[in-house]
Formats: C-alpha cells, structure tokens, sequence
C-alpha cells in the first residue's frame, strides 16, 4: 500500500475537511520537489540532495507515506554518507513510488 489509509482516517478526524487541502498541498508540490531533486542528483550535489529528499522524508510521513518517506530517508543518508553512486538507484524508486503515492492519494481525496 502506497499510503497508510489509517493515518489518514485517523487525519481526517482530528482535522476533519482541511485534510483535503493538505493533502493538495502534497500533490502540488511534490511534482516540484522530486523535480529539483532528480536535477540534484544528476550533478551529485550532495548538500540539495540532502535537503531534498529530508523535505521530501518528512512531508510523506506526515500524510501516510510511508514507503515514500523511506525511500526519502535512504537517499538523504546516502547524500549524508558521500554515496553519490547509489543516488540514480534511489532516486528511480522514489520516482515510481511519488507516481504510485499521487494516484492514491487522488482517489483518497475522492472519497470525501
């Protein structure tokens, strides 16, 4: 599973409504972020792909993301310890995991 239906639920009653506009947010910005982060890694700048995918570790673990944030968490230790060969690798996974989260997510959305 892409994203953790529980969290999400468990969002969905302690914000009610307003998690429809988080989770746009998500949805919004995550195309950017993944974006400049596949551009980070193709020049193994380190420190922006350190930044990055940290940004892009935690603002999936705050919607349910899991798998995502994991991936996010791999490549930002990678970056951490100068281990610039394995970034293509990483960066594929959280390109087809960020593919798989967003059609989630979209149909999430649409149960409200």
């Amino acid at each position: 599973m892409h994203i953790d239906l529980n969290n999400l639920n468990m969002l969905k009653e302690i914000i009610g409504d307003e998690l429809v506009d988080i989770l746009n947010i998500f949805l919004e910005t995550a195309p950017d972020n993944i974006a400049q982060l596949k551009e980070a890694v193709a020049v193994k700048d380190i420190n922006k792909v350190q930044s990055l995918s940290h940004n892009i570790k935690g603002s999936s673990a705050n919607i349910g993301a899991n798998q995502l944030s994991i991936l996010g968490a791999e490549l930002e230790q990678q970056a951490k310890n100068n281990d610039t060969e394995a970034f293509t690798d990483s960066m594929n996974k959280i390109i087809i995991e960020a593919k798989s989260v967003e059609s989630a997510l979209k149909s999430y959305i649409q149960t409200f």
